[in-house]
């Protein structure tokens, strides 16, 4: 039997969250995980507002936005935070095509 770990959602709570969002994510670190889903539009668009301003603030933005829950520690402290926002990209699930000239 796996350990729990802090923050561990139950099946039911991830099998809600996957109805409501689609897609949803786990990120563990040293014991702890926590649940987000893709990122919109929307999301992106209030993101891409505070760039200007800080652009730290991008992936704190897109990190808050997508968060459905989990150990808060993952993004209250700086060495889980900093190694969750590497993922911020790929969380955004992007599908790559092919540019090309007609």
């Amino acid at each position: 039997m796996s350990k729990q770990l802090i923050g561990q959602a139950t099946a039911e709570q991830i099998e809600a969250w996957k109805n409501e969002h689609g897609k949803v994510y786990s990120y563990k670190v040293e014991g702890k995980v926590c649940y987000m889903r893709t990122v919109t539009r929307d999301i992106y668009s209030l993101a891409a507002t505070k760039v200007s301003s800080s652009p730290a603030k991008f992936n704190e933005t897109i990190i808050n936005g997508i968060w459905l829950g989990g150990d808060e520690s993952i993004r209250k402290e700086d060495r889980y935070y900093f190694g969750l926002s590497d993922f911020v990209e790929e969380l955004m699930n992007k599908k790559k095509g092919e540019l090309g000239e007609c």
